[in-house]
């Protein structure tokens, strides 16, 4: 693959922070080991923080207003040289693979993450979106390569014809490493960190909290992170409820802080929902695999692609989607038996060092790319 280039064509890349941003920089650094050229072609954006060094990578950016934008990279892609020796890595379906094909590559890969694959409540994406034209570019691709194993249920649901190749997510685990001593004073530390939407099961967690005989209750500290719609109503619940004293919300926490406050917590908690029709759900669950990296075990919902993100026994715990007795009944022998917490906490480590990161991912997409 030395003598062939790599572009990476997303309008998600850093310094935006999303996760197909984050995701796509990720691979443009690792697959420099493989590729001879690894160039990444997105819009142009106010300049700001990176979370990494991503100096190195080569960058084009088109300036010019949506519209306009879509005419103007297809352009700069019917113009590439040597369209046969160029493998391009598509961070969407839409519009980028469709731009990508326009332009007379064939060599197409797209990136899947899950909710761009569901319907939910509209009869434009039931009726012709999904079935026609998202089932007709899929189909034109190398490989669509699905971050989990339901993203890529998903997908073969949309486009059965479609190559479909499974490739769960991985951290950088020299960023997302232990940084904060644990507490260790008999109380078990919660943390959650993501938007605050109800669908990632907060209010499930509180009214369990808010259930648990108070020699357990007690003992729980729970912290939230991070900024959202439900926000306020979950604030009203939790003083509802009656566990002020277990809560605390710490606001929006930046990238740069987020391993010292996985590092410092026991387990990390976030049993997400999956409900038809609804196309909020998680395509895997990055936030869960990054508290692992840092040493923080995880606690998920066998919903979407989160048993990709946590696997039990090696890392964390899984139980099915608000059940109140299963979550109970751990919390409560997590107090009881510390021991346990800090077993998952080196399982979930290992496992990130071995598999669960950006070289081994960046290794496994070349195998694909090798078809």
């Amino acid at each position: 693959m030395r003598d062939r280039t790599l572009l990476i064509f997303s309008y998600d890349f850093p310094p935006n922070d999303g996760g197909v941003a984050r995701l796509c920089a990720e691979i443009a650094d690792g697959m420099k080991l493989y590729y001879n050229n690894v160039i990444v072609l997105t819009h142009k954006k106010d300049k700001g923080e990176l979370l990494y060094n991503y100096k190195s990578i080569k960058v084009v950016e088109i300036d010019a207003p949506r519209g306009q934008l879509e005419w103007q990279l297809l352009k700069y892609l019917r113009q590439w040289d040597n369209k046969a020796q160029t493998d391009i890595l598509c961070g969407l379906f839409h519009p980028e693979a469709t731009i990508a094909w326009l332009a007379g590559f064939r060599n197409v890969f797209i990136l899947g993450h899950g909710t761009e694959f569901l319907s939910g409540h509209s009869w434009f994406r039931k009726k012709f979106w999904l079935p026609v034209y998202t089932r007709w570019i899929l189909k034109q691709s190398q490989a669509v390569i699905a971050n989990s194993h339901y993203t890529a249920r998903l997908i073969k649901e949309v486009s059965p014809k479609a190559s479909i190749k499974v490739l769960p997510l991985g951290v950088n685990p020299d960023f997302f490493r232990p940084s904060a001593s644990k507490k260790n004073d008999g109380n078990l530390y919660l943390v959650t960190v993501s938007r605050i939407l109800q669908f990632k099961g907060y209010d499930f967690v509180a009214k369990v909290i808010a259930g648990l005989p108070q020699h357990y209750r007690s003992k729980i500290r729970w912290t939230i992170g991070g900024k959202g719609d439900y926000l306020e109503e979950l604030q009203l619940l939790v003083r509802k409820l009656g566990i002020e004293q277990q809560v605390n919300f710490c606001g929006f926490v930046p990238d740069e802080d987020l391993p010292m406050v996985y590092s410092s917590a026991d387990v990390f908690i976030m049993p997400t929902r999956e409900q038809e029709g609804d196309t909020s759900v998680e395509g895997f669950g990055l936030v869960l695999l990054e508290a692992q990296a840092c040493g923080t075990p995880a606690i998920g919902a066998r919903t979407g692609g989160i048993p990709d993100a946590v696997i039990p026994g090696q890392g964390g715990w899984l139980i099915n989607q608000d059940n109140t007795e299963e979550l109970s009944a751990l919390l409560q022998l997590l107090i009881d038996q510390p021991a346990s917490v800090t077993a998952q906490a080196l399982a979930g480590r290992k496992r990130v060092e071995k598999t669960a990161n950006w070289s081994y991912y960046c290794s496994q997409l070349k195998n694909i790319f090798n078809r």
